[in-house]
Parts: C-alpha cells; sequence; structure tokens
C-alpha cells in the first residue's frame, strides 16, 4: 500500500545557476547596447525633424515678409517669428537664442541671419552638449541637402557642396574620428 518515495534532485547545481548568469548578463549587455543605439538614433531624429521645423517657420516667416528674412530694426529673427505665431508661445526667447519648454537632447537653438549684399542667408544653431561625434556627423548628413554650409562651436562655415561634405568639413574625411565620443561645441547651419 505505501509506496516509498524517492528522493529526487530537483534543484539547481551551482555550476548551472553561474552559467545562466553569465548567460543573462550577455543577454542585457546586448540589449543595452542595441537600446543605447535606439536612443541615439531617435535623438538624432528628433534634432533634424526640430531644425526642419524651424527652418520651415523662417521660410514661412519671408513668405509673410515679402521674401525678406531681415526683422525690423532692432528686433531679433526668432522674436519676430514668435510675434508672427510661426515660432510657439511657449518657446523662450532671448535675443537670437530660443529654448522649447521641455529641452530634451537639443538644450536650446540660435537662430539667426547672415546678409550680405544681395545675399540673404539664416542660420540655425543647435545646442547639445550630450552630443556625440558620430550623431553630429548624422544629423549634418541628414540635413546636407538643405544646407550650404556648417560650422562647429563658431568656427568659420564651412560650405557644403563642391566636393565638401559633413565628413570633409566637421572630421576632415577621417570616419573614425565620427565615433561616439564627446562632439566639442555646438553645430551651427547655413541656410540660402
Amino acid at each position: 500500500m505505501f509506496r516509498k518515495l524517492k528522493k529526487s534532485s530537483g534543484g539547481f547545481t551551482l555550476m548551472e545557476i553561474i552559467v545562466a548568469m553569465i548567460v543573462v548578463g550577455i543577454l542585457s549587455a546586448g540589449g543595452l547596447m542595441v537600446y543605447n543605439g535606439l536612443i541615439g538614433s531617435s535623438n538624432v531624429t528628433a534634432a533634424v525633424q526640430s531644425i526642419t521645423k524651424i527652418e520651415s517657420a523662417v521660410n514661412s516667416y519671408m513668405q509673410v515678409n515679402g521674401g525678406s528674412v531681415m526683422p525690423p530694426p532692432g528686433v531679433s529673427l526668432p522674436y519676430a517669428m514668435q510675434e508672427d505665431n510661426l515660432l510657439p508661445a511657449s518657446w523662450t526667447v532671448s535675443g537670437n537664442n530660443v529654448t522649447p519648454p521641455n529641452p530634451g537632447f537639443i538644450e536650446g537653438y540660435f537662430i539667426s541671419t547672415n546678409s550680405n549684399p544681395g545675399q540673404y542667408r539664416y542660420i540655425i544653431g543647435i545646442n547639445a552638449p550630450q552630443m556625440t561625434n558620430a550623431q553630429a556627423l548624422n544629423i549634418c548628413n541628414s540635413l546636407e541637402n538643405s544646407i550650404s554650409g556648417v560650422s562647429a562651436s563658431g568656427n568659420a562655415v564651412f560650405n557644403i557642396g563642391g566636393g565638401q561634405t559633413c565628413l570633409s568639413d566637421l572630421f576632415n574625411g577621417n570616419a573614425a574620428g565620427a565615433d561616439n565620443s564627446a562632439f566639442q561645441g555646438n553645430l551651427t547651419f547655413t541656410f540660402n
């Protein structure tokens, strides 16, 4: 009637637990790398979208003002754009600097005119202290067809086109320099 129950060794050995922990650690590290890559990519996409929206707002300002990008004397371009409801009222404008209410990857923008006789251009700069070299290059490459120049940290504007590219201007053609180390400074794009 009574059967003798066998003792089972249903637990895991120490070696099995260690192997499982190593496998989980490797998978977690791989997942973290993918996650960081996605975050970096989404930051680039958000930056390009924001710059494109500001570019569109400047072009709308020019249409409203008879093709001129020049604001009234003594008024900054961002302030004039905000007065014409082309920049959100929730954005803080201080001179040529513009800060969105909830800054993320890009902490602020710089919007200004750069006029030469007979030629009016405008510039849009970004302040993104957490930006990497790779992100700076990706942002510039995404805008390369609509910009005429790029500068880093207020240096002279490098021309785009005629054989010049974002890679040649920002990193002297050295693709290895466009790595994940911190980009030194800000980016400013010139639009014609």
